[in-house]
């Protein structure tokens, strides 16, 4: 099972500069299975969000970025909800050596508890992710 976090969805759906690539190869996973968590789905509308605001996107290619994200969701992904335990993990995963923000080290310590592979594009979380026993996919 592999743990998709926002970098990778934002990626894709958000079509930045890498989303060809980086599906390419959460394509060539997918055999092995998707999961989120429910917090994805929040720093996904958020990311929607920022783009809009910030001109980078208008509110059509937005709406039609999260849909296309939730038919995804529905198809194609498990969708696991945050227990009270991943928020005391991701307390001590901020406290460790890296740096990670709050919401890297929900995603981290959800991968942890469902014993999955983690995707993601960002440096620190890749980083971190090993040294916690989280192996990853490599993407990007």
């Amino acid at each position: 099972m592999i743990y998709l976090d926002t970098s990778v969805l934002g990626a894709i759906f958000f079509r930045e500069a890498n989303a060809s690539l980086v599906l390419s190869q959460v394509e060539a996973a997918r055999p092995r299975g998707f999961v989120i968590s429910a917090w994805t789905l929040t720093e996904m509308a958020s990311v929607g969000a920022i783009k809009e605001r910030t001109g980078t996107i208008d509110r059509a290619t937005r709406q039609q970025a999260l849909s296309a994200f939730q038919g995804f969701v529905s198809s194609s992904l498990g969708l696991t909800e945050i227990e009270p335990v991943d928020f005391r993990s991701a307390a001590l995963l901020i406290d460790a050596p890296g740096g990670l923000r709050a919401g890297d080290a929900l995603h981290l310590a959800v991968a942890r508890r469902l014993a999955a592979d983690l995707a993601t594009l960002d440096r620190r979380l890749a980083d971190a992710a090993p040294v916690w026993g989280v192996p990853l996919l490599p993407v990007g």
